[in-house]
């Protein structure tokens, strides 16, 4: 080979060499980027506040999920699933969340008003109203057909109630859901003109669920699911079933004090799914608060200008929204059945919490309401002292 021939060939395979020998070089120059760490370490402060409400209160067991700024920061099991088995509480436990289904139940009405299926003022019930004359076989008085969607949400239709204003939900336990709405509407009451108070019923929100089942055309269970739970990735949550046999593989034990000691598992939980039928987990609850926050953080399920009408109060109530509440700086809801005590809140801050309980106090005895202000004080101690105990990682 000529010395022409030699550098015309090797000016192919040296700029190569060159390349291989910088690549070698740049590898054992620099050390290897450590994996972040992820994984949570027990936080003693955090745990004891919870652990000291269990024992103040004599609740079997808890879990805890916590985020800061749309990261899932902590999360924690606490006390028994099952204290006859002595099983203990896992974070994946699933746990009944009562009335923290409502906040669910107005989300899936603002996204039919989101997607122009529906107004929040439009009428329910009548000639024209959203669910016409389906239900009953009496004539309609004018308060019922002056309810509105927003009226439901925001507990101020006037009513439904029976026997001495008590809830009509509570009632004729034993009948399909449509019979118990045939029923509800010939013999509960509205006793005041929609829109004019506040009064919180449970049965509004059974009449919310069968609007989303009129205006998506499927189960209440399934729209729930291919509109929030899965675009959530909340895998573990579903709708309760009626009675001990009903219980879920994953599902706890539910432990009542007092008065609703022995009534765990003895009502029609099936009939309760627009007002209290959720079963859920707290990372799961979580992962739909973060969509429920109008920060920038995780995606939200509504638009800016639905989520404003979403957390909206009415005349008589500012705080409850359309299955909400709010005030100061935070956004939360609870839950109570026998057995069972939930609840969910966030601050401006950028802190949230999920905090669900397989026991409840008392709330037919008149020292309630000191349990449940110990419980709103818990969430915002976790929302706003000791923030910087968290590791900058994302369960999620």
């Amino acid at each position: 080979m000529n010395n022409q021939s030699y550098f015309s060939a090797a000016a192919k395979w040296i700029p190569g060499l060159l390349l291989l020998v910088l690549i070698s070089c740049s590898d054992s120059d620099q050390d290897p980027i450590p994996p972040k760490d992820n994984t949570q370490q027990d936080i003693a402060l955090i745990d004891d506040k919870v652990e000291s409400f269990l024992t103040t209160h004599s609740l079997p067991g808890a879990t805890l999920a916590i985020s800061k700024n749309g990261k899932l920061v902590y999360q924690k099991a606490y006390g028994k699933s099952n204290t006859q088995t002595s099983t203990d509480m896992a974070i994946n436990s699933q746990m009944r969340v009562a009335s923290v289904s409502k906040t669910f139940t107005g989300v899936a009405i603002m996204l039919l008003v989101q997607d122009g299926k529906i107004s929040l003022e439009d009428k329910v019930f009548g000639a024209g109203g959203i669910l016409g004359t389906t239900y009953g076989t009496k004539a309609y008085s004018d308060r019922v057909k002056n309810v509105t969607v927003k009226n439901l949400l925001q507990m101020t239709t006037g009513g439904w109630v029976v026997n001495g204003n008590r809830d009509a939900i509570d009632y004729q336990q034993q009948i399909s859901n449509e019979q118990f709405f045939h029923w509800m509407m010939d013999n509960a009451t509205l006793n005041f003109e929609p829109g004019s108070q506040h009064w919180y019923i449970n049965t509004n929100y059974f009449v919310a669920a069968r609007i989303v089942e009129k205006i998506s055309a499927k189960p209440f269970a399934q729209f729930m699911k291919e509109r929030i739970f899965d675009p959530l990735e909340m895998k573990s949550t579903v709708y309760a079933k009626n009675g001990i046999a009903g219980k879920y593989p994953n599902e706890v034990t539910y432990y009542g004090l007092g008065g609703t000691k022995g009534y765990e598992y003895n009502f029609n939980i099936e009939r309760r799914d627009g007002d209290g039928g959720l079963v859920t987990t707290a990372p799961d609850l979580l992962r739909f608060v973060g969509a429920i926050d109008n920060l920038a953080v995780r995606p939200d399920i509504l638009v800016p200008q639905w989520f404003s009408e979403f957390v909206k109060g009415s005349s008589p109530n500012p705080q409850f929204g359309n299955g909400i509440l709010s005030w100061n700086s935070v956004r939360a809801f609870y839950g109570a059945l026998p057995g069972t005590r939930s609840s969910y809140m966030y601050h401006v801050n950028g802190m949230a919490v999920a905090l669900i309980f397989n026991g409840n106090a008392d709330y037919t005895a008149n020292n309630y309401n000191a349990f449940a202000i110990a419980h709103e004080n818990l969430l915002m101690d976790l929302l706003t002292k000791n923030l910087n105990v968290y590791k900058d990682i994302d369960q999620f």
